[in-house]
């Protein structure tokens, strides 16, 4: 079964301009081939979503988009440009990162941390600091700002995280469009509880809706599907479907692809959750 790539989300927005992209691109860990010849391509206004059993190369993939990993085959641009051959001022100014075990060994004060995203960017202090203050509202971390990173519970750290790549490909202009940046997030909701999982998919929702192009990688099905615009499942070494949630989340593709039977449930708005 395949799933052809759609030119129009669920929710009616035309998906933009090509912003990264892969060509017979090999995902491998060590001599272990993960994904074969993968072929895609993200665009600007887009939340994409990854998701696949654990194991079968969700944050390989994610690694080798970032530009931290150079595919031994195949092409990755950026931009129209192949990643490798762009400095690494500029790949921080155009993309963030945030890993799936984003920690720091050093006891930073998390504001240190917010500063630390906005190295690469000339502006004045004020600018900065006023920056800072509105991500760290966005995110409800305002009152974590003066703590050790280190005596942070696990949603917390998480929360400090996201908001530091974020901070890291803002322009100074907050009217600025964010089309050519990307954001790449592994398993960023994984430690926090409910309410924050609602407010980090809205604020990526509202990034969206500025140019940001965002890829995800996500085991939570029912959380992200709502709000990402597209949905990749990887499985038997490739991409199994590719497309709007409500048509890649079939019984028969997620028993494929999780090797075991998972039922269905559809709201008023046609939206597709799992259960078991």
């Amino acid at each position: 079964m395949k799933i052809e790539r759609l030119e129009q989300s669920d929710n009616g927005k035309r998906l933009n301009t090509e912003l990264l992209t892969l060509k017979d691109v090999v995902i491998a860990r060590g001599k272990k081939r993960l994904l074969e010849p993968l072929s895609l391509s993200f665009h600007t206004a887009e939340f994409t979503a990854i998701a696949g059993e654990n194991g079968c190369g969700k944050s390989t993939l994610l690694s080798m988009l970032s530009g931290v990993e150079t595919p031994f085959n195949g092409e990755l641009t950026l931009g129209g440009q192949a990643i490798s051959s762009l400095s690494a001022n500029h790949l921080a100014l155009q993309r963030a990162v945030m890993a799936q075990s984003a920690s720091t060994p050093f006891g930073f004060i998390a504001d240190e941390l917010l500063h630390l995203a906005r190295y690469q960017h000339i502006e004045l202090l004020e600018q900065k600091s006023r920056l800072i203050n509105l991500v760290a509202e966005q995110f409800d971390i305002t009152h974590l700002l003066a703590r050790n990173i280190q005596t942070l519970s696990g949603g917390e750290r998480q929360r400090i995280f996201l908001a530091k790549a974020v901070l890291q490909i803002l322009p100074s202009d907050q009217n600025e469009s964010l089309e050519g940046k990307l954001l790449l997030l592994d398993e960023p909701t994984s430690a926090l509880d409910l309410r924050h999982q609602k407010l980090v998919m809205q604020q990526l929702v509202a990034l969206r809706e500025k140019g940001l192009c965002i890829v995800c990688v996500s085991h939570d099905l029912n959380l992200i599907s709502p709000y990402c615009d597209r949905l990749i499942l990887l499985g038997e070494k490739r991409c199994l479907a590719d497309g709007p949630p409500a048509r890649v989340l079939t019984t028969d593709m997620l028993s494929r692809c999780y090797h075991t039977q998972l039922n269905l449930i559809k709201n008023e708005q046609k939206q597709v959750f799992v259960t078991h």
